[in-house]
């Protein structure tokens, strides 16, 4: 069954297409995988597919009752509710059912049942009593508990304000609210975020398991082949459909790659070998007709564009401009935390020169707070750190919160190496997959993918050794 419908959808900023020509169907139980590269326009679909933004051309259909639930990239709930009472708000229909039948319950107990109201009194708390046991009435409790710890939320945070908690946990608990509304299309960006591996280990078991349909976006390849069963990609303003998870799509997309050339070539060769056949027979008299009947032949020919092949990646190195030690930072018995709280004790650290180190942890146990302590942003609560000769350190914030809204990308950068030629800014940006006109747009503009890559430019340019 058809759930949702996007028929001939277009977005265009101006005289720029975004995307046209959209088509794509939702079933039930659907599986889908929303991919292509920064900037092409997924979140921006999503929200059009949500209701959120309208199309400038084409059109919605969506199946009469149909639920729908939309969560953004990075949304955290933010209130002075408790988590307890934030997950319950879930459930207000299957409360208010709830309490209905408990008004009955004493409605019941007061009348006789000889009385003329007593049998409607008893059908109608039947009625409710069913409808509560199809809405999992008598176990939503459960499932709350069952989903929190999933997402790594104990007992201990029930009774908690949720604006007393991280900018990562906001996050979890808001999709873990999406996911216990359980809308019969739950569209999701970027869900992975801010998910250590156990949860979202767990998260892959609970959308396999989901009952509506899903339609997601994520740059986690490994996720997607878990959960999607069919991939949608929009590449260069235009949208495909392929069958199969993320691996598959990328094998069907060689082989459509590797078709296409086939058949170009082979075309290519036709139109050569009747250009040739053309010239060297149109003045004869004796062949001229039927050089005449080949140019005919080729301005009727369909011609195909050639292969466009995959889009850019990004290319780029960090240099530095003056070389450190070989050490680099020395931590011993290290303690991170806030004023007297300590997130994580003991810590060493003994970094070397051209040493590539992945930090991995548990959400909550620390490992933004100590590479914040680090850069100096956060004093250590204890232990003694050394940096060693010529390190200078920069940090890339996963939120992007250092970047000025209101500038341009070009400005971005400019404003803070004034003295640089803007040849070699835009030559940066470049290899950043920014160049002609896209230096001109607002920081406010862009995606999340694309300040990500304008975050990784700036601390290109910083040239920093660590």
């Amino acid at each position: 069954m058809i759930l949702l419908q996007a028929n001939q959808i277009a977005r265009r900023f101006g005289a720029e297409t975004l995307f046209e020509n959209i088509q794509l169907e939702i079933s039930s139980q659907a599986r889908i995988g929303l991919v292509g590269r920064n900037g092409a326009g997924k979140s921006t679909l999503l929200k059009i597919i949500a209701g959120i933004e309208e199309p400038d051309q084409g059109t919605m259909t969506k199946t009469k009752n149909v639920t729908l639930g939309y969560l953004a990239q990075d949304t955290g709930l933010d209130s002075t509710k408790t988590v307890w009472e934030e997950m319950l708000e879930a459930f207000f229909e299957v409360r208010q059912i709830e309490k209905r039948m408990h008004e009955l319950e004493i409605q019941i107990s007061q009348i006789s049942p000889e009385d003329k109201d007593y049998e409607a009194t008893l059908t109608q708390y039947d009625r409710l009593q069913q409808e509560f046991i199809e809405k999992n009435g008598y176990g939503y409790k459960n499932e709350m508990r069952a989903v929190l710890h999933g997402f790594q939320f104990d007992e201990s945070f029930y009774e908690k304000p949720t604006n007393t908690l991280s900018g990562g946990q906001k996050t979890r608990l808001a999709l873990a609210k999406k996911l216990l509304q359980r809308p019969d299309i739950l569209i999701l960006d970027e869900p992975t975020n801010h998910l250590d591996i156990k949860t979202l280990n767990w998260l892959e078991g609970y959308l396999q398991n989901y009952r509506g349909a899903l339609l997601i976006v994520s740059h986690d390849r490994y996720f997607l082949d878990k959960v999607v069963t069919e991939t949608y990609e929009i590449s260069r303003s235009e949208m495909q459909h392929f069958k199969g998870n993320y691996s598959r799509y990328l094998e069907l997309k060689e082989q459509q790659l590797a078709s296409q050339w086939k058949a170009y070539e082979k075309q290519q060769a036709e139109i050569s070998k009747l250009e040739d056949f053309i010239a060297k027979n149109i003045v004869r008299a004796s062949t001229t007709k039927r050089a005449q009947s080949r140019r005919k032949q080729l301005e009727k020919m369909e011609k195909m564009e050639r292969p466009q092949g995959k889009e850019k990646s990004a290319n780029f190195l960090f240099h530095i401009t003056k070389t450190s030690g070989n050490i680099v930072f020395h931590l011993e018995n290290g303690a991170i935390g806030y004023d007297s709280h300590i997130v994580s004790e003991p810590i060493d650290l003994d970094i070397k020169r051209q040493e590539a180190i992945a930090l991995i942890g548990p959400n909550g146990i620390g490992k933004s707070t100590l590479l914040k302590s680090i850069i100096g942003e956060i004093p250590f609560v204890k232990g003694e750190e050394h940096f060693g000769t010529n390190v200078t350190t920069d940090y890339y914030d996963q939120g992007q919160e250092e970047l000025n809204q209101n500038k341009t990308i070009l400005a971005e950068l400019w404003d803070e190496h004034p003295t640089t030629p803007e040849v070699d800014i835009r030559r940066m940006l470049g290899s950043f997959l920014f160049s002609g006109e896209d230096v001109d747009k607002s920081i406010s503009q862009l995606s999340g993918g694309e300040k990500a890559r304008v975050s990784l430019a700036k601390l290109a340019m910083e040239q920093k050794t660590f």
